[in-house]
């Protein structure tokens, strides 16, 4: 990370720092809201024009029910929406009710930024539908502070059509680490001849969820309830060389390629044939390779068995200094439940979280893969997503800016676990 990006990131806590409340956005919640109630209260969500149109879509719909409560709209780019969201926790001028991304809930939540919408639940808020551990994924302090929109869960997606072009049978969802690495290598050797070469994958500790993945496939937790990295330096090397042998001898999509084909990279680029990643990405790919021919099964492990957890895609949270907090908790309701709602945004903002919701999908063919996906592992879901320290984001961005570095041997795993606990001691305290 760059020294100004750093200083940004340090500036945001700060101003989070200074909003904090006391009481934690507590609230003696209504059982009821008459369709008549007359309210104002203000919405805002990240996006592009293509979410704003579906978003203006479903908050008619929700005029439709409530003529009376006037909701106040704003959307921005992703960038932009974190810089006008922190100058208002700064001043506790947070709108009424605003779209949260999971990296971003506990810093928020610390603050005591947010309503807790538990005492909503079983009268204006319907959780019903929703799997213990998904709501668990937005619960911080035993205070549920962010209403999952969609959830995902991560994957190992695969290219059909390079693979049945190089004649590679498609990976298997009980797949062990040793399997993956034979599997890299057998893809490599098919496709050594082709124009481009075509790989198996690209170096896949290069991200920092992958690594959260594999703590949780050894039951060990990821950071603490106070947000501190509950690993050590140690533990990331360990992971960083458990693909040593690949990494040195350049069996892994180059990473001079990868930024040359920069945003896309070897997978998105149709030159590797496996991506590591959420599975509601899996329309992305499809978008982007030009096909629909792409499968999903779970990500390979030490032993071939899984631990999944459900990763909220997106969330809804009410400021704690809301002067409406009923209008919206009704608003987070309607837009986390309605079957209508569902059918505007489909699986764009994850898979529903319950079965009414999944059910009013007409579901694309990314949204069956997904959805097809999410089903065959529902057994392996077992843990909620752990929650993220405040800086996570940042966190995030330093592990794979460092992680390049890695890759064009300017650092070594060693160096690299320094310099990550280095910026989280910076960030985190």
């Amino acid at each position: 990370m760059s020294r100004t990006k750093t200083l940004a990131a340090l500036g945001a806590a700060a101003a989070l720092g200074l909003a904090a409340c006391s009481n934690g956005g507590t609230h003696e919640a209504a059982t009821s809201f008459a369709a008549d109630t007359e309210a104002e209260i203000t919405f805002t969500w990240w996006g592009n024009e293509e979410r704003a149109d579906w978003m203006n879509q479903a908050l008619d719909l929700f005029n439709e029910e409530y003529p009376n409560v006037e909701v106040v709209r704003n959307f921005n780019a992703w960038g932009d929406y974190w810089t006008a969201r922190n100058t208002e926790a700064a001043g506790q001028a947070l709108p009424d009710v605003l779209m949260m991304d999971a990296g971003y809930l506990g810093e928020y939540a610390d603050k005591g930024l947010f309503l807790d919408l538990g005492a909503y639940q079983g009268g204006l808020l319907d959780t019903s539908g929703y799997a213990d551990t998904l709501l668990e994924s937005g619960t911080v302090d035993d205070q549920l502070v962010g209403v999952p929109m969609g959830y995902n869960a991560w994957s190992m997606m695969y290219n059909k059509d390079l693979l049945d072009e190089l004649g590679v049978p498609y990976p298997t969802d009980d797949m062990t680490l040793d399997d993956l690495e034979a599997y890299v290598l057998q893809v490599n050797q098919a496709g050594a001849s082709h124009d481009p070469r075509i790989y198996g994958a690209s170096d896949y500790t290069g991200g920092l969820p992958g690594f959260i993945y594999s703590r949780m496939q050894e039951g060990e937790p990821v950071f603490t309830e106070d947000g501190r990295p509950a690993f050590e330096e140690q533990d990331v090397v360990d992971y960083l060389d458990s693909v040593a042998d690949l990494r040195d001898n350049g069996d892994f999509y180059p990473i001079e390629r990868t930024v040359a084909l920069d945003p896309l990279g070897g997978f998105l680029g149709g030159e590797a044939a496996l991506w590591f990643n959420f599975s509601t990405t899996v329309a992305q790919a499809m978008s982007d390779i030009g096909t629909e021919n792409i499968g999903m099964v779970q990500a390979p492990t030490e032993n071939g068995q899984h631990v999944l957890a459900d990763h909220p895609s997106m969330l809804l949270s009410v400021a704690a200094n809301s002067d409406q907090p009923d209008a919206s908790a009704v608003l987070v309701d309607f837009l986390a439940n309605s079957p209508e709602v569902k059918a505007i945004f489909g699986a764009s903002l994850g898979a529903p979280p319950t079965e009414e919701g999944r059910a009013a999908v007409e579901q694309s063919v990314s949204d069956s893969v997904d959805f097809g996906y999410l089903d065959a592992v529902a057994d392996e879901i077992t843990e909620s997503y752990p929650l993220l320290p405040s800086g996570y984001g940042s966190i995030e961005a330093k592990w794979g800016e460092l992680h390049e570095q890695l890759l064009y041997g300017d650092i070594d795993t060693e160096q690299l676990a320094e310099e990550l606990f280095a910026e989280m001691d910076m960030l985190l305290g």
